[in-house]
């Protein structure tokens, strides 16, 4: 019975391990895109748009009316005639009724309901890539989450190493009081300088886990303390191309102005259409008669306002106008961009440079601090003087830790830059 319990923690543990959360900034982009509020607006937009064609589509489909009135008036047709020494004559009834149908079909419309649906397409693509370019401005904010946890990792593995160094001199010192060697107030500095370094830690721990919590709002992943944040891996290549999507949707932009444009052309087109009027009432059509009769009467008819005094021509200008202010927008846009890629290649040399120079610094530090630990050894130093350099060797230490996770933030933020993540 031991032994099968043993199996099974053995695999319970194997089971654990393997189940470790691991996270890539990647995923992180593809879960918020899914995941976060407005990438349901696309969905939105989308059924808004196709009701909206519908609604253009059923112009086409007569249209019905049904329309009723009871009037009375002060006066009516009142005609009598002499002839041959006989009168006769008709008077009208001065109250009158009359309920109709009238049906209306268009015909033709010169384009204008295609025009219509042109520029619904176009608003459309407009509105669901405000929704990406949104969407897209929140990596920005992954981006600035995911590598301050990476950092605040690597600060709490540094000083967990000196934490343990420290752990590991309090033993040696407290020998060295107990035989002489050392003063007790070695001891006193080296614990004093465990908690300090133990609170550190405690801070760093709060922080990742509050900014774990964010990035899981920000994304929707169920992210763990213990989950393990993989570094991205980017190679840059220094092209002027770029893919934001702010440059498609300034191309969206100026398209609907286009389409904006051409369904302003056709509103003053002829419209052929066909009616009809089906009747009941008193008098019909027929105004000598003073009974209820039925009626009807079908037609075609054409409606065309030939003049509008230069509207359509001015508001076309006024179309044409924003379309330039949506281009300088673009070349602002433009700048910007070449702005923060010159300051981000900047980072990335540097970074670089200060990754070497931290190599050299760290190589130093460890050989003063290896020697100070002799001397200490040797009460040659008191402990405070071997805690500032072990402090300074792990502070060369986080600083090129931090650098290193700085230098692929910048290459990814000069990657969303450009557009290509």
């Amino acid at each position: 019975m031991k032994r099968v319990l043993i199996i099974l923690l053995f695999i319970t543990n194997v089971a654990f391990a393997q189940q470790q959360q691991k996270v890539h900034l990647d995923d992180c982009y593809k879960s918020m895109l899914t995941n976060y509020p407005l990438a349901i607006q696309s969905d939105i937009y989308s059924q808004s748009s196709e009701l909206s064609v519908k609604n253009l589509k059923s112009k086409w489909l007569p249209n019905a009316e049904l329309n009723a009135q009871a009037t009375y008036q002060s006066d009516v047709i009142d005609i009598e005639v002499s002839a041959g020494g006989y009168k006769f004559g008709f008077q009208g009834e001065k109250d009158q009724y009359k309920a109709s149908i009238d049906v209306n079909q268009l015909i033709y419309d010169w384009g204008r309901i295609k025009s219509a649906k042109q520029l619904e397409s176009a608003n459309l693509k407009v509105n669901q890539q405000n929704t990406q370019v949104e969407l897209n401005k929140i990596k920005e904010q992954i981006n600035k989450f995911y590598f301050a946890i990476l950092i605040l990792q690597r600060n709490e593995e540094v000083l967990t190493v000196m934490l343990n160094d420290l752990e590991n001199k309090e033993k040696s010192v407290e020998s060295g009081v107990k035989n002489g060697v050392l003063l007790s107030s070695d001891l006193s500095a080296l614990k004093a300088e465990k908690i300090k370094v133990t609170q550190s830690i405690l801070e760093i721990q709060n922080q990742r886990l509050a900014t774990i919590e964010v990035l899981s709002e920000l994304t929707g992943i169920s992210i763990s303390y213990e989950s393990e944040f993989e570094i991205p891996e980017y190679s840059i290549e220094t092209t002027d191309n770029l893919n934001r999507p702010e440059h498609v949707l300034f191309n969206y932009q100026k398209d609907k102005l286009d389409a904006t444009s051409g369904m302003i052309s056709k509103q003053n087109r002829p419209t052929v259409f066909a009616f009809t009027q089906l009747g009941y009432g008193k008098p019909g059509l027929n105004m000598i008669s003073q009974e209820f009769d039925s009626y009807y009467y079908v037609g075609v008819g054409l409606s065309w306002k030939f003049w509008d005094w230069s509207t359509t021509k001015r508001e076309k200008q006024i179309l044409s106008l924003n379309k330039d202010l949506i281009s300088t927008q673009e070349d602002s846009f433009n700048k910007q961009i070449a702005v923060a890629l010159k300051n981000e290649s900047f980072k990335i040399k540097i970074y670089e440079d200060a990754i070497e120079s931290d190599k050299e610094i760290i190589k130093l530090r460890e050989e003063v601090s290896e020697s100070a630990r002799f001397k200490l050894d040797n009460g040659v130093i008191t402990s405070t003087d071997y805690i500032t350099e072990l402090s300074k060797e792990t502070q060369a230490k986080i600083a090129f830790e931090t650098h290193k996770i700085q230098l692929v933030q910048s290459k990814v933020n000069y990657l969303y830059i450009k557009g290509e993540i």
